[in-house]
């Protein structure tokens, strides 16, 4: 069943590349420092008169809404973004983050995304201040609590959209962290980093998290660069070690499919034209060799959970990737892409990974009855891999390494099972009249199922 398979893999990838929100187009550098000079333009207003500036924004965004012209928009979009910061300056936190929020979905979204996290901290660590404040009473800090979990909630989820955007993107970070208190001042920064270095204290409390610091010590410490990678390599084999009974049952329920291929291509030669007794006469022949068609799916959708918690444990671990090398690759936590100008291709990692992919594929092959399945595979064999290499090149450098080897040992257990299955048919199985080496059901049963529809009907008796 290796169309499921691969089915299988394509709405997963999805999944995990939908865990770091979808992929960000940075702010061209001369409008970041653009923007910059405006907030900075904000800060100097004196707060009893930011309201003028607010009620002249609002009717610059009165008269261009509705606007079809692109240049037109931008603006729109850019006064949205300054009219938010006005709010924040007023201290007026849940309008500045709905305005944050719109402009998020613009072209200046880096921006947006990392004011919304700045002030949803913010207004989290007032709350949980009030939290231990002995003059709070029981009800107030219950509210604040809340106002707490939600806070970090939009934190978390601003910042996770905000580390998915492209490598090099920048984005400005304000010290203080709001507008409200002034003077502040504004520093240009890498997105990616800033992200991850503020999920880190949220993903600290992650029971996957610990379990990769716990592999990284045992492999020889934090300070060593190798440490990460040989975690990486024993996630790996632990998980491979956990679903090799699994894999063991998925591989042989394929090879038993495959020697019946020959069978069912003759029941399809023979009811062409009758599909429901096709369908009868294959369930018959699957029933006579003791095979269950979909017993190949189950291990595999047994397996799948185990793939999603290494990908959240390495999400959740991502920033003890940064600055960890492996071979070419500078930075683990990054996607394994190189750059040629504006374009982003796929680094060496992630084409290893669609070549053992592409080999994987061939040696679980399954023969086609049809020359229309034939094409259909080999079109397959080549697709899926390209296709897989470009959903993941946005996901870090460390679970491609992860997936790559888990890849090589499946592949190898593959080609073991393959081996020891041969050598035992090899020696077990009886010679036929050509002289070679019967390893389907006999013909003779092929014969009977297919004699089914020719059996006379019984009458009944009056």
């Amino acid at each position: 069943m290796k169309g499921v398979r691969l089915a299988v893999i394509v709405l997963l990838c999805p999944l995990l590349v939908g865990c770091f929100g979808g992929s960000g187009v940075p702010l061209a550098v001369d409008r970041l420092y653009a923007i910059r000079d405006q907030f900075e333009e904000l800060d100097r207003i004196p707060v009893s008169q930011i309201d003028v500036k607010l009620k002249s924004l609002q009717e610059e965004v009165a008269r261009l809404d509705g606007t079809k012209d692109n240049a037109l928009r931008a603006e729109l979009n850019r006064k949205r973004l300054l009219i938010g910061y006005c709010w924040e300056r007023r201290g007026d936190y849940p309008d500045a983050e709905r305005l944050y929020a719109e402009a998020a979905q613009t072209e200046y979204g880096s921006v947006a995304l990392f004011r919304i996290s700045q002030v949803a901290e913010y207004v989290a660590e007032e709350s949980r201040q009030r939290t231990v404040d002995p003059e709070t009473s029981p009800q107030q800090r219950v509210e604040a609590e809340e106002i707490v979990k939600l806070q970090q909630q939009k934190a978390i989820k601003a910042l996770e959209r905000a580390a998915n955007f492209q490598v090099g993107s920048r984005v400005l970070l304000r010290t203080p962290p709001v507008a409200s208190e002034v003077p502040g001042s504004w520093e240009a920064v890498d997105m990616r980093h800033a992200a991850y270095q503020r999920l880190d204290k949220y993903y600290r409390e992650k029971l996957s998290y610990h379990i990769f610091e716990f592999l990284v010590q045992l492999a020889g410490g934090a300070d060593r660069n190798a440490s990460y990678v040989i975690a990486i390599v024993l996630i790996a084999a632990l998980a491979k070690l956990i679903t090799t009974p699994l894999s063991a049952a998925q591989f042989r329920s394929m090879q038993a499919m495959q020697r019946l291929q020959p069978e069912i291509k003759k029941l399809q030669e023979k009811y062409k034209e009758d599909k429901q007794q096709l369908a009868r006469a294959q369930m018959e022949l699957f029933k006579e060799a003791k095979i269950n068609p979909l017993s190949s799916c189950l291990p595999m959708l047994i397996q799948m959970p185990i793939l999603i918690w290494v990908y959240y444990g390495i999400r959740y671990f991502v920033f003890r990737f940064e600055d960890v090398h492996f071979l070419y690759i500078d930075n683990l936590a990054n996607p394994d892409v190189l750059q040629f100008g504006d374009m982003l291709l796929p680094g060496p990692l992630l084409l290893l990974y669609g070549v053992s992919m592409y080999f994987s594929q061939k040696l679980i092959a399954t023969p086609a009855a049809t020359p229309e399945q034939e094409q259909q595979q080999k079109l397959m064999a080549y697709m899926m891999p390209v296709l897989l290499v470009l959903i993941l090149k946005g996901l870090p450098a460390a679970f491609i390494l992860y997936w790559f080897l888990q890849n090589i040992l499946m592949t190898g257990h593959q080609f073991l099972i393959i081996r020891s299955r041969a050598q035992v048919e090899s020696v077990g199985s009886e010679p036929t009249d050509d002289g070679g080496m019967q390893t389907g059901p006999p013909e003779a049963a092929i014969e009977k199922l297919t004699q089914v529809s020719r059996r006379p009907k019984k009458k009944k008796r009056k």
